[in-house]
């Protein structure tokens, strides 16, 4: 995922070609080649990118039908903003192992892939065929996980489009939701989105995103926003497990980012490849702790963690994690070993001490897991992992997105 640059003769030949394909198309059929964003008739001032949750889409659904939790934002966007928004939701397998009604046969993982491979080729085709175009995002429960990879990265410069591209990004039951993230991350305090760039903000100063902030974290991992911080939204409903998990609860997310890796149809051969990522997982953890936990040297050894080990653990779960350098941690074992074997009376027993410590604070940092207080708050997290559209969460998104459309056309 890099940042790609043309000279400006080829960026407006793409450009006009796009175009013309795509308002031809709009004007004959209605519709989009096969994997093309469709666009038209004319380019709009805001287009909304939309991604699913699980169960919700598939690699053939419509882009243009406005179903599930994202269509019963946007289609009142639409009905709003006539003539200034243009939508469409991204076709994907939304599936989690084949074992969620609706969803495909993918892995998770493989299905977050895909949706974010399609986002980047759709939001650079708009910016491509529309270069006065403005893109938004939203995206619910695994959309939402595959719109912050996408929003992260194009805030960190390193995204399919430039940071000023982007007019705001809706995240719903984010599985990357950060521990206690305020509603717009990165900015505790602040209800009102940023404005859009290049546009005075009038009309987005009056909207405010009064949804109540959640506890805990998302189950998935956390990522921050860099250039689009004050563009991000990041809405939780409190118990939502996607995006609310108790604090200290690592082996719950370790658990969760394993069987996210797995195909889940057939539970025996799943019960093989589950058990496989979680020694393959434990190994990356280890040598993690190896090449960045211990310090050896002038004779002494001392386990000093620079992280617990929970997070440890969390991390090399995550597939998303590079694996570690085998060659170099077995190198540094071999070093500890020769080190403590030459002075083992004065070594082993602080070493003894010092990993008793963490293994301790592991056991704390999973002890969300046995309070009964703490559990009886996901009671009913289903429901309400499902209630994002029916319990007015979505209201503040909507009056978001039109205020946006309407600043963005007020800047022409």
């Amino acid at each position: 995922m890099t940042l790609t640059s043309t000279t400006s003769a080829r960026r407006l030949a793409a450009t006009l070609a796009a175009a013309a394909i795509c308002s031809t198309v709009a004007a004959t059929t209605g519709a989009a080649p096969a994997g093309a964003v469709p666009i038209g008739p004319g380019c709009p001032a805001l287009y909304i990118l939309g991604v699913q949750g699980t169960g919700q889409s598939s690699p053939t659904a419509d882009p243009l039908a406005d179903t599930g939790v994202v269509g019963a934002l946007l289609a009142p966007v639409l009905s709003a903003a006539p003539g200034l928004v243009q939508r469409s939701y991204i076709p994907y397998g939304a599936g989690f192992g084949g074992v969620v009604p609706g969803g495909g046969p993918d892995p998770y993982t493989v299905s977050v892939t895909d949706a974010r491979n399609q986002l980047d080729a759709a939001a650079t085709q708009i910016a491509d065929a529309c270069p006065d175009t403005l893109v938004a995002g939203v995206g619910y429960s695994q959309g939402a996980q595959a719109m912050s990879d996408f929003a992260a990265d194009i805030g960190a410069g390193v995204g399919p489009i430039g940071a000023d591209r982007i007019a705001g990004i809706a995240l719903y039951a984010n599985p990357d939701r950060a521990l206690g993230a305020p509603v717009i991350p990165g900015r505790p305090g602040q209800l009102v989105p940023d404005p859009a760039p290049g546009t005075s903000g009038a009309a987005v100063s009056q909207v405010a995103i009064t949804n109540p902030p959640a506890g805990g974290a998302g189950i998935a991992g956390a990522i921050g926003y860099g250039d689009l911080t004050g563009r991000v939204a990041d809405i939780c409903t409190e118990g939502d497990l996607a995006c609310s998990a108790p604090d200290r609860a690592a082996f719950l997310r370790v658990g969760a980012e394993i069987a996210a890796q797995a195909d889940l149809r057939n539970p025996i051969a799943a019960l093989g490849t589950l058990n496989g990522l979680l020694h393959a997982a434990l190994g990356d953890a280890w040598m993690t702790v190896l090449l960045g936990d211990f310090a050896v040297g002038g004779g002494n050894v001392d386990y000093l963690p620079q992280e617990g080990l929970a997070a440890r653990l969390v991390e090399a779960a995550d597939p998303r994690t590079p694996v570690p350098d085998g060659d170099a941690a077995a190198g540094r074992w071999d070093e500890i070993v020769a080190t403590v074997a030459a002075n083992p009376i004065v070594l082993l027993p602080k070493l003894a001490g010092q990993l008793t410590a963490a293994w301790g604070q592991l056991l704390a940092d999973n002890v969300d897991l046995v309070n009964p207080a703490v559990l009886l708050r996901y009671a009913d997290t289903v429901a309400r992992h499902n209630g994002y559209a029916t319990s007015g969460q979505l209201g503040s998104g909507i009056a978001w997105m039109v205020a946006l459309a309407h600043d963005i056309a007020g800047s022409r």
